[in-house]
Parts: structure tokens; sequence; C-alpha cells
């Protein structure tokens, strides 16, 4: 017989069969709680990972929405843009680019014609037709015997063009002014003063002779004032003669080593030429409204030194006085650079094509020089004021010249030269001239007040141009490559860029 409740039990069933809705009412209100409990938990978590993610996703768009970009502009001030680029900013940026890279180009083109020159002055970059010099024909004995003869010869020439054309000139000779003092005292005594000679004159007569003949020998000086422009002393600038050009090779023309020395002596006395007429023609177009020295803002040239690049130990082209002097009759530059600009033959050491070396005595195919308009210039202020040193693009060459000048004129001098070429008065000094001591040497400055002007000049010579007019052994010591080196053949190689 199965074992019955307890009577509290069954009295507790009986009851709950009567009362279900209360039972089922009661363990709800039991079981909820608990349950809620756990399911809200569960519920929480779920909100907050989704809330993270939102906010996370609410972050990013911040991000972006306060994203500052700047695009980078060629020579210029980056642009800022407000948030990220999108396509219609990339299409138009890349025209922006485009734009940039046009208008530099056409800008370089400009400088180049502007350095060069234009008209005369291009025409006289050349001194001689580019199969005298540099590609001359070095494997023929005619040729390299009389190469520097031909140059010195046409350089003379050229200065004396110049001259010309600026309308410029010294003080007559004394010889010519003695004789014409001579005559004029002759003339008077005789004349004037009905005497014999000097001998026969009281000292009233010899007082007035002596002012007249100052205002005579004045009289000469002031006819040649009439004439020029301005004043240039006879050693302003030495101009090679033969002797030079011989003295240059020092040695036999056989030799590469003395041929290698010429090259470079004649193209320095070049790229001398090339500084001498830049500056001489800004003094010109100084002195252009004015018809006479008298009255002209340049009085005279003293002295144009320029400091033409070199090739000293440890470096290549550099800025220091004295030419194209490290290189030695080997043809090699102070850090022991070989003819082909390395120090083993193995390569240019820079990446670059070095150009052919010119040490040999078979002719040479110089090559078309291969200059990057677009390679970085770097600025260096502890050597230069402007921070603009020789590079793969441009030389340097800072030129000191020293003048007299009116002294009221000098901004429109300092005008001139900024406007003739690529130059930049870097330093100036002034002190007062001395008109009447300059007068007894037969130099007329006129009645207004006149300084002594030493100024430093710094001068810009692209390469773009300059290049082909450099023989091999200077290409080489500035580490100019070329696009198209080539072999002996027996052929002359013509450069470009205005070569005749």
């Amino acid at each position: 017989m199965a074992k019955q409740l307890p009577p509290q039990v069954q009295a507790a069933l009986l009851w709950s069969k009567s009362n279900l809705i209360v039972v089922a009412f009661s363990a709800i209100v039991l079981v909820v709680p608990v349950g809620s409990y756990f399911a809200a938990k569960e519920f929480r978590a779920g909100i907050e990972t989704e809330a993270k993610k939102r906010a996370t996703v609410f972050n990013d768009l911040r991000s972006t929405v306060d994203a500052r970009v700047a695009l980078p502009l060629p020579g210029g001030e980056e642009f800022p843009l407000p948030g990220l680029p999108n396509a219609s900013t990339v299409s138009e940026y890349e025209g922006l680019l485009s734009k940039v890279s046009t208008d530099a180009q056409a800008v370089y083109a400009k400088a180049v014609e502007f350095n060069r020159g234009r008209g005369a002055i291009a025409a006289d970059r050349a001194i001689v037709p580019a199969g005298i010099f540099p590609a001359y024909k070095r494997s023929q004995r005619t040729e390299r015997e009389s190469v520097r003869l031909k140059f010195v010869d046409a350089l003379q020439a050229r200065y004396a063009d110049l001259l010309a054309s600026c309308r410029v000139g010294r003080p007559p000779e004394a010889a010519g002014v003695g004789q014409a003092v001579m005559a004029a005292e002759k003339r008077i005594i005789q004349g004037q003063l009905k005497q014999e000679s000097r001998a026969k004159l009281d000292a009233e007569q010899l007082a007035a002779l002596e002012r007249q003949l100052g205002r005579a020998r004045i009289e000469q000086y002031f006819e040649t004032a009439k004439k020029i422009s301005f004043y240039v002393d006879p050693q302003a600038f030495p101009v090679p003669t033969r002797a030079d050009a011989n003295a240059a090779l020092g040695g036999p023309a056989d030799s590469p080593a003395a041929l290698d020395r010429q090259d470079a002596a004649l193209f320095q006395w070049q790229w001398n030429y090339w500084v001498v007429s830049d500056v001489l023609r800004a003094f010109a177009a100084a002195n252009a409204s004015t018809p006479a020295v008298l009255k002209a803002p340049v009085k005279r040239v003293i002295r144009i030194s320029p400091a033409l690049p070199t090739v000293e130990a440890g470096g290549s082209g550099g800025g220091s006085a004295g030419g194209l002097a490290g290189l030695d009759g080997s043809g090699m530059s102070g850090d022991g650079m070989t003819a082909e600009g390395t120090t083993d033959g193995s390569g240019s050491g820079d990446g670059s094509t070095p150009p052919p070396s010119n040490t040999g005595v078979p002719d040479v195919l110089l090559g078309t020089p291969a200059i990057d308009p677009k390679a970085a210039a770097p600025r260096d202020f502890a050597t230069a004021l402007t921070g603009r040193v020789s590079n793969s693009v441009y030389d340097v060459v800072v030129t000191e010249v020293v003048f007299v000048a009116e002294t009221a004129e000098l901004p429109k001098v300092f005008d001139a030269l900024a406007a003739h070429n690529l130059m930049t008065v870097t330093n100036v000094r002034v002190s007062p001239a001395d008109p009447f001591a300059d007068a007894r040497n037969g130099y007329l400055y006129g009645p207004e007040p006149v300084s002594l002007v030493t100024a430093t000049i710094e001068t810009i010579w692209l390469r773009e141009w300059t290049a082909p007019f450099m023989p091999a052994v200077v290409r080489t010591a500035l580490r100019v490559p070329s696009a198209q080196p080539g072999a002996g053949d027996g052929t002359d190689s013509t450069p470009e860029m205005g070569m005749e």
C-alpha cells in the first residue's frame, strides 16, 4: 500500500488544485525576477557592445570630417583641403600639377634664353665655331697646334668689338697729349705773346702761358670724354695674347696633358669674356640716356675679377678664384679623380654617366650634355648670402667689380646690373673718389660728386647652354654627364645651343 503524504502536504495540494490561478501567479512572481536578472545582464552586454561599435564608427566619421590634408605644390606652399580629397579633388589636383609643370618648363626656357642672351649677345657667346673649339680634331697635328692661336685671335677681336659697342675708351696717351701741348705752347708764344721762345717771357707772360697750356691739356682730355660712355682702365681685365696661349699649353702639342691644360685655359678665357661682356653691357645700359661720360652714371671701370669655378681637393666644381686650377697636367682633379670622373675608372661615382675623357690625342666626340633642370638646387647660406652655390643645373661665378660712379645714380647702376642678366649685387663698399687727382691722369668725371665702388656680384650661368661650350676635360672636372657619349671616329662633333 502506497505511503500516504503527510496531512499538511495533502491539504496544500488540495488548496493548490482549488486555487490554480493564485499558484500560477505566485510562481510567476517568484521566477520572473530571477529570470529577468539574468536576461537583463545579457541584454545590457549586447547594448554596450553595440554602443561601442557605434561610438567607434562615429569617432572615425568625426576624424574624417575634421581631417586636414595639405596637397604639395612644386615651388610653392602646400594647399590645405577641408577633409579628405574626393575624386573631383584628385582630378583638379592633377590638372593643377600639369599646369605647374608646364609653367615651370616655360619659365626655365625663358631663363635659359635670358641667361644666354639674344641677338648680338647670343652670337658673342661662341668665340669661334665649334669645329675649331671645343670639338677640334686632336688627332691632327695642324689643328691641335693652331686651335689656341685661332681662339686667342678671335677672342681679341671680340673684345675690341665689345669695347666699341659699349662706347668705352681710355684717356689720350701721354705722348699724344704732350705733343698737342707743345704745339699749343709754340702757337701761344709766337702768335699771342710775340716772343721767340719761353726763355723770352717775363713772369706775367709765363703765368698766362701756363694757364693756357693747362686748358689745352684739359681740352685734349675733354675731347675724349665727349666721345665715350665711360672709361675702362688698361688693366681692368686681362685680354689673352698669343704668348699667353703658348704658355697655357705648357708642353708639346703631342702631349694629352698639355692639350688638357690648353683646353681648360681656353674655356676659362671664354667664360671670363662672358662675365666681362655682361658687366660692361649693363654699365652701357645704365649710361644709355647720356651722350658722354661727363653726365653718365658710370664713369670708369677699374677692375672686373670673376672667380671662376675650380677643381679643388675633395670636390668638383667650386667657387674659388684661380680658374680651373685643379686641372693638372694629368687630367686629374685635386681629389684624384680620373679623366672619367672616378677614382678607379669603374664609373662616375654618383650614378650618372660621365663625359668621355679628352686626354687622348685621338679625336673625342663630346656628345650632348645631359642637364636635368628638375634636379635639386641645394642652398648653402654659410657659403653665400643668397644661398646659391654651383650644382648640376647652374654654376655660380662671384665677380668683384671696382668702378667709379656718380654717387646719386648708384641705384640706377645696380638696377641695370640686375636687369641685364642673372646678376645679384651681394655686397657694396663705397668711398669718396678724388676727381681732381684722376683728372690729372686724364679721367674727367663731370661736376657731380662721385664715389669709388667695390661691388661683389653673384652671376648665374645655366649649364643648359654653357655645357656645350665646355671641352671634355672641363665637363669631367665639373661632372657634366653626356647623354650621347661618342667614340673617336675621325669626325667632328658639333655641340648644340648656339655654337656656330
